[in-house]
């Protein structure tokens, strides 16, 4: 009796291993169908982010889709596979520029190119990439004050520096105001102001020092526009010895024959909107100084060797 029910016993748990196998077995040839099908999306995914990717390549290089498409197509791109998108993007930069199109009306294609390298470095260096930084400052000597339906070009290079923040980027910009050409010198400045340094020596911040009570302004030659200003501001605002100079050899006409430029504006507006493109300024003491940019080079160049370190 006992025989029997001990064979019993090792027939149940028999059947039971069996069932206990056939149920791991199962379990495994889920995992397997699990993770093929994980590793097939994932093969998926990764061959759309590559057509993607591919496309707005495609549409960064064309030259006739528009500057503003070609950039947004740069900040589309998938940035998952850094190691190609890094080649990719480096491919770019020397790239064969095209020459200018004829029929693009009002444009300037050459500087269109410019502002695509510098985005693309900026990208670079969002992905850690720093081997093109040096090309940065070669961009911003070239750049120029106003492109269609862009603005200032220097401008915006100064946010895409400011994004990189390297302190040898930095350096590099100081050097360009170094260099025996006013164009060159006033390039760098522009974006060295709008790098909005803690307590840089030039530009910023001026309405602690002025009231912002609006003039009407009305003059035909720069002298004229000068003399408004320090006169409206009751010494406030006076005219560096480089200005002075520059004024008495170089009376721009300022409007048309036989009119004037004729608008309403505080002071502050003035100098932080009207004056440079010709001119900058910097506080010392009590004094606004409308400088040149020559004489803010100067400036920036004392600044920097004090505080370099601290970047």
């Amino acid at each position: 009796m006992q025989q029997q029910v001990f064979q019993r016993l090792l027939i149940q748990l028999h059947i039971q291993d069996h069932k206990a196998t056939k149920m791991k077995n199962i379990l495994i040839l889920i995992a397997l169908v699990f993770n093929l099908t994980s590793c097939l999306s994932q093969d998926i995914n990764n061959k759309n982010m590559d057509i993607n990717n591919t496309e707005l390549f495609k549409t960064v290089l064309n030259v006739r889709v528009g500057l503003f498409k070609r950039l947004k197509a740069i900040n589309q791109l998938d940035l998952s596979n850094s190691k190609e998108i890094v080649n990719e993007l480096i491919k770019i930069l020397n790239r064969q520029k095209t020459d200018p199109i004829p029929d693009l009306i009002d444009s300037d294609p050459v500087a269109d190119e410019r502002i695509i390298d510098l985005h693309i470095i900026g990208l670079l260096n969002k992905l850690k990439n720093t081997t093109e930084n040096s090309r940065i400052s070669v961009l911003v000597s070239k750049a120029i004050p106003f492109i269609r339906e862009y603005d200032d070009e220097r401008k915006i290079d100064a946010k895409i520096i400011k994004s990189i923040n390297n302190k040898e980027v930095f350096s590099n910009i100081i050097s360009l105001t170094r260099i025996n050409d006013p164009v060159i010198i006033e390039n760098a400045v522009v974006v060295l102001n709008n790098l909005k340094f803690p307590n840089a020596p030039v530009s910023g911040d001026v309405s602690f020092m002025l009231p912002p009570t609006r003039f009407k302004f009305k003059f035909s030659y720069l002298k004229d526009e000068m003399d408004l200003y320090v006169n409206k501001s009751e010494g406030k605002i006076q005219l560096s010895e480089g200005v002075k100079k520059f004024v008495e050899s170089n009376n721009i006409q300022r409007a048309n024959d036989n009119e004037f430029v004729e608008y309403e504006s505080s002071l502050i507006e003035v100098l932080e909107k009207n004056i440079s493109d010709i001119f900058d300024y910097y506080i010392e003491g009590n004094k606004i100084i409308i400088c040149t940019h020559i004489e803010s080079a100067k400036k920036w160049q004392n600044w920097w060797d004090v505080n370099k370190e601290k970047f």
